[in-house]
């Protein structure tokens, strides 16, 4: 097969398109492509015209048709235009999806060994299609918003504030407009883990602290997952990370103190701008969608890093059954499970040569997954950045300004290497990445829209921060010393 016969087949020349990178493998990435075209679609009445995504040595980088997302994000803001409940309708929807979903997949806490093949096999197909069709909802719609914000949203702002002669405050004034307006999962674990440390910091011999951190791992056990990696993670791990708190000296009167009163303070903020520069009922619809999309962005991305546990899980048991190793079975998809494990059906080879590199086309027709040298070439003559701009600029997620060393982030394995006051620059941030965060005096990201994690969390944590730039994981370099003006979107290399 020839890369000019895939581009033909798909029509990929001529089209633009989105983007995002992280690290990844195919098997539990798989269903993200297929749940935005067809459960979408049922949904809704349109899905994508196509999702396609790379994976590389365990990076995946994702690809969506800009017309495809255009079409859907101006539909969905048409309906809410048109009636002022759809919103809140589409939230409840979503919501009773959801409910499916974690029925499902507590089910799939039993002994998996002792199920046959067959059982196993409807398990795991009915804990599949409850999480694709939960997560049409949340994502399909919520990205093409997010990621093009500054296409659509920021330019009415700012058409607001020129004339009130405020178009300088462009980029502090949409940051305050898009603040979340709910706390994510990664306040809600630190303040649960806040009231292990004050238990302790009363009595460090209270018996009831042991119990505390058990209930607080089962509660919280997935939190550093990702698409390439899952662990779970257990009392001793939490009780670690309490340990180093309590040698910092952190007050965790003080921090719940100053997370309550984030939220609120949002909103105050938020709804004293949209009364002083009186913002029309159209703009403030786009709003209300973005602070619907923050909280479902949020907890889709939790109960992803959640399936990820348990696919894993139906990949280790699978992989023991057929002879295949976890790294193995890393590189198959869903809708092959039934050849190779009732029909014992698969190809070492090609496994090995989709890690290497491969590539997946989903249409309403299907998926097709491509290995071989053909993909580096379709990636080449179609997706690859011919990146000449040097100036560095993105929308501002978290005010602030700040000075630091340059440390790329591609996979988890690069953590290790941020220290306090580094800038941390990456394609996107994911939830393993907020110990990194933490100690960042500010974040860069390439990718990632109003409703993003790095947009989310950097608030949370009061550190600058810059998404959608595009360029800066391929114009710095590690070593650089820079600084990050989040007010104004910009990253200027000093040395």
């Amino acid at each position: 097969m020839r890369a000019n016969d895939i581009i033909t087949k798909y029509k990929l020349e001529g089209n633009t398109w989105t983007t995002k990178g992280f690290h990844g493998v195919l098997h539990p990435f798989f269903p993200v492509g297929e749940e935005q075209i067809l459960p979408l679609k049922k949904h809704f009445g349109l899905g994508h015209t196509m999702t396609i995504f790379f994976v590389k040595n365990d990076y995946v980088t994702w690809y969506w048709n800009d017309a495809s997302m255009e079409k859907i994000r101006n539909e969905f803001i048409k309906r809410v235009h048109k009636n002022p409940k759809y919103l809140i309708n589409w939230l409840s929807l979503w919501k009773n999806l959801l409910k499916k979903f974690i029925a499902a997949y507590k089910k799939c806490d039993q002994d998996l060994t002792k199920l046959s093949d067959m059982k196993l096999l409807s398990l795991y197909k009915q804990f599949y299609e409850s999480y694709i069709d939960q997560y049409s909802i949340a994502v399909g719609i919520q990205d093409p918003f997010s990621l093009h914000a500054d296409r659509f949203f920021i330019p009415k702002i700012k058409a607001v504030l020129e004339k009130r002669g405020r178009v300088g405050e462009l980029q502090d004034i949409f940051a305050t407009l898009t603040n979340p307006v709910t706390e994510s999962f990664v306040a809600l674990e630190y303040k649960d883990r806040l009231k292990i440390l004050q238990k302790i910091k009363k009595n460090r011999k209270d018996s009831t602290i042991d119990t505390m951190l058990q209930k607080h791992s089962k509660k919280w056990f997935w939190v550093e997952n990702n698409y390439a990696v899952q662990r779970v993670l257990g009392a001793t791990y939490f009780g670690e990370k309490i340990r180093q708190e309590l040698e910092l000296g952190i007050s965790p009167y003080d921090e719940l103190k100053k997370i309550e009163k984030r939220v609120p303070e949002n909103k105050k903020k938020k709804a004293k701008l949209i009364k002083e520069l009186e913002l029309s009922k159209e703009i403030q619809n786009l709003i209300r969608i973005a602070e619907v999309f923050t909280y479902m962005q949020d907890e889709r991305k939790k109960y992803v890093l959640i399936s990820n546990h348990y696919q894993k899980r139906f990949c280790d048991e699978i992989g023991k059954r057929v002879g295949l190793t976890l790294k193995e079975m890393a590189y198959t998809v869903f809708p092959e499970m039934e050849e190779i494990l009732l029909h014992k059906k698969f190809d070492k080879k090609k496994l090995a040569e989709r890690k290497q590199h491969c590539v997946c086309i989903c249409t309403p027709l299907g998926y097709e997954i491509i290995e071989g040298s053909v993909v580096d070439q379709i990636h080449q003559r179609i997706f690859s950045s011919k990146e000449t701009e040097q100036e560095i600029k993105g929308m501002c997620a978290s005010q602030g300004k700040a000075q630091g060393i340059v440390r790329i982030i591609q996979k988890v394995h690069d953590l290790v290497n941020v220290y306090q006051g580094d800038i941390l620059v990456t394609s996107m941030t994911r939830p393993e990445m907020v110990v990194a965060m933490e100690k960042a005096a500010a974040i860069v990201t390439d990718e990632g829209g109003i409703t993003s994690h790095a947009a989310i969390v950097s608030r949370e944590l009061g550190v600058p921060c810059i998404i959608g730039t595009k360029n800066a994981t391929k114009i710095l370099k590690n070593g650089d010393l820079v600084e990050v003006d989040a007010t104004k979107g910009i990253v200027r290399k000093l040395k």
